[in-house]
């Protein structure tokens, strides 16, 4: 029996791991979870799975919670995701919070020797090196992804040295502009970029799935989660999202992971691996599939893919400037206060600010650009 604590359970992610706990009650125990504001659902959650310890990011979201569920110890804020996340009593601590905030706890889970189960790409964008140096400190700790990609080259690979690949493959859907003409991009409104052709996610990641900075954030995690050099990565378009990632090996196999697009798949890799559990889940029918169709990306069109491997590149505080910045535009284009063509303009804008980075980033450096990004990005929206 393994005690999970999961920190954004209240998301797409949460939702498909609650329901993954449930499958199998007889190796899983929900001991602790953590959301932003929505405490009637984390109450809830907890309620329905016996958890011991909450946190809600919002303090006056923990007040209602505690006056909700006396019994419920309840924490607040970043200390408390923090806290959660270096409990003694987790043994698996699943990252599925979004955006930055996640980077923090991730470390915290590392010191404390977890297997972390990572969700939140933006951890390894803004402190890749840390997290990698982090990992060296604590031998014991270890990290299977969850996101759909990593979790499909991480099960290509399983465990194969990386003087074996020729290079990585991560798929993408293309999301909703794949066949829109550039010329139109002017004209894109928030529907249309919420209107996914395949996945149902939050807000922000559809955004960024309609940009392809999403794509671009995960260039950056699959080259500190699998010491892959960018130049061994690309990003190929496949719309039918069935072939989830693959891996080119030097003796020429191409290995490919394909499954429904359900995330309770990779959750479950990731909680179990390398076992496999039965997972209630849709099955592939090959006959009734069709054909798959696979095409380069459109950088030109999409240019927050470009500014992705750029910044990955430079290295240095360039991702996670980069990372801030998309985070604060997107938002604003969420609120309607921006274009959607304006979002790789401003990021681009923020990164060329980037300060050069003498020697190996630090946490302390990553920080201090994040907040300069969001400062610096802030500005370009008002």
């Amino acid at each position: 029996m393994k005690n999970v604590c999961l920190l954004g359970a209240t998301g797409s992610i949460g939702d498909s791991t609650v329901n993954v706990i449930e499958q199998h009650p007889e190796e899983f125990k929900l001991h602790s979870l953590a959301a932003n504001t929505n405490w009637k659902k984390v109450a809830e959650i907890a309620n329905k799975l016996g958890a011991k310890r909450a946190c809600m990011f919002d303090a006056n979201a923990a007040k209602e919670l505690k006056n909700a569920m006396p019994s419920l110890d309840v924490l607040t804020g970043m200390e408390g995701l923090c806290e959660l996340a270096s409990d003694p009593c987790a043994d698996i601590v699943e990252n599925a919070l979004m955006g930055a905030v996640g980077c923090l706890p991730t470390i915290s889970a590392i010191k404390c020797g977890k297997h972390v189960a990572l969700a939140n790409k933006e951890t390894m964008v803004m402190a890749g090196p840390v997290i990698q140096d982090t990992l060296k400190a604590n031998p014991k700790s270890f990290i299977t992804p969850i996101d759909s990609e990593h979790n499909a080259i991480f099960q290509c690979l399983a465990g194969r040295p990386n003087a074996e690949v020729e290079c990585l493959e991560i798929t993408a859907s293309g999301g909703p502009f794949r066949e829109r003409a550039i010329e139109t991009f002017g004209d894109i409104t928030l529907k249309d970029a919420l209107n996914h052709p395949v996945w149902s996610m939050g807000k922000k990641i559809t955004i960024d799935s309609a940009s392809m900075m999403n794509k671009g954030l995960e260039v950056i995690e699959a080259h500190f989660l699998f010491d892959i050099p960018y130049e061994q990565i690309k990003v190929v378009v496949h719309p039918q999202s069935m072939i989830h990632s693959m891996v080119q090996f030097r003796d020429g196999s191409l290995m490919a992971q394909m499954g429904a697009p359900d995330m309770r798949i990779p959750i479950q890799v990731a909680l179990t691996w390398p076992n496999r559990l039965k997972l209630e889940t849709k099955r592939l029918d090959l006959p009734t599939l069709g054909k798959f169709t696979f095409f380069a990306p459109d950088f030109d069109k999409f240019r927050c893919l470009a500014l992705a491997f750029e910044a990955g590149k430079a290295g240095g505080v360039v991702p996670s400037m980069m990372n801030a910045a998309n985070e604060v535009v997107v938002d604003a284009f969420l609120k309607e206060r921006i274009r959607f063509v304006d979002i790789p303009k401003f990021v681009e804008s923020v990164m060329a600010k980037a300060p050069t980075l003498n020697g190996r980033l630090t946490l302390d450096d990553a920080l201090a650009a994040d907040a300069e990004a969001r400062r610096l990005a802030a500005e370009l929206v008002k």
